[in-house]
């Protein structure tokens, strides 16, 4: 592998530690066949990158210490150390301490600045009154179920097809719920991380922290659970999806049906009107 793409971090597939690398990467064009679930967040980037702070700044003090933000971007592999230019100068002329817009405009100046484009310093649409994290998740609006066919052959078929969006609409909500918890488990295993190198630094090498550890292989843990519960649900999704297109082909084949036996009864008149005048002829022969 050469040097270059060893210092880019958005050169190479995303480790679970660098989604929010990626997710910045993908907003400012620079995207290189980032995995979808990376990339699609279910609260936006801004909301990301507050719950990064959020966690970051556990005692709720609007801001972070310049040494947490140092940390975040070595884990992130945004250092002085790479040999990428931007990278030096994102780390240059750092405050003691970093408030969310600060915090905020070094991460994405950074990325803007590589894909030659300027910060948009009006885009973060948080006022001073609003910088903490915001709990509530916006979900996608269910889908709005089908009216009911008057039909009474095809009724039965309806109902199915109702049931079986009613029962998709729920697992989309699911997903999206998945969805916001597993960006929230990334945000506070990367505070996490930033924590467990802090105590590292400030710890001779042989000695351990085994609270911290513990704490970010169960961070782990649940990002691989709920991981594996997004797989499980995509797939439930699909077999509903086949299930529903079963449905509406048994449906037009009812329908198709109730046509014909349409056309036939509106034959019956005709056919009644013919049978009245043999029986009139019949009484006439006799």
């Amino acid at each position: 592998m050469e040097t270059s793409e060893a210092c880019d971090p958005y050169s190479r597939p995303a480790r679970r530690t660098q989604w929010i690398v990626s997710t910045l990467a993908y907003h400012y064009g620079l995207d290189r066949g980032v995995e979808n679930e990376i990339i699609v967040l279910a609260t936006g980037l801004d909301q990301y990158l507050q719950e990064i702070f959020h966690h970051l700044d556990c005692q709720g003090e609007g801001r972070i210490p310049a040494e947490d933000f140092i940390i975040l971007c070595d884990i992130l592999g945004l250092s002085k150390e790479s040999e990428v230019e931007e990278c030096v100068g994102m780390l240059d002329s750092i405050p003691s301490e970093l408030t969310f817009r600060q915090f905020h405009a070094k991460l994405c100046g950074y990325f803007s600045t590589k894909a030659g484009r300027p910060y948009e310093n009006g885009r973060l649409l948080v006022g001073r009154d609003s910088e903490h994290i915001e709990t509530q998740i916006r979900l996608r609006s269910p889908l709005r179920r089908r009216e009911k066919l008057l039909t009474l052959a095809a009724g039965a078929c309806t109902r199915e097809i109702g049931k079986l969006e009613e029962e998709n609409a729920s697992l989309r909500e699911l997903v999206e719920d998945m969805r916001a918890a597993l960006q929230s488990s990334d945000a506070r295993s990367l505070a996490l991380q930033v924590g467990l190198w802090k105590s590292h630094s400030k710890r001779r090498p042989d000695s351990g922290c085994f609270t911290a550890r513990h704490e970010l292989h169960a961070s782990r843990e649940t990002v691989l659970v709920l991981e594996e519960c997004n797989r499980t649900l995509r797939t439930e999704q699909v077999g509903m999806r086949r299930k529903a297109e079963e449905a509406r082909e048994a449906l037009r084949s009812g329908l198709a049906k109730v046509k014909e036996l349409e056309a036939k009864a509106r034959r019956v008149p005709a056919l009644q009107k013919h049978l009245q005048q043999i029986e009139m002829e019949l009484l006439y022969y006799r």
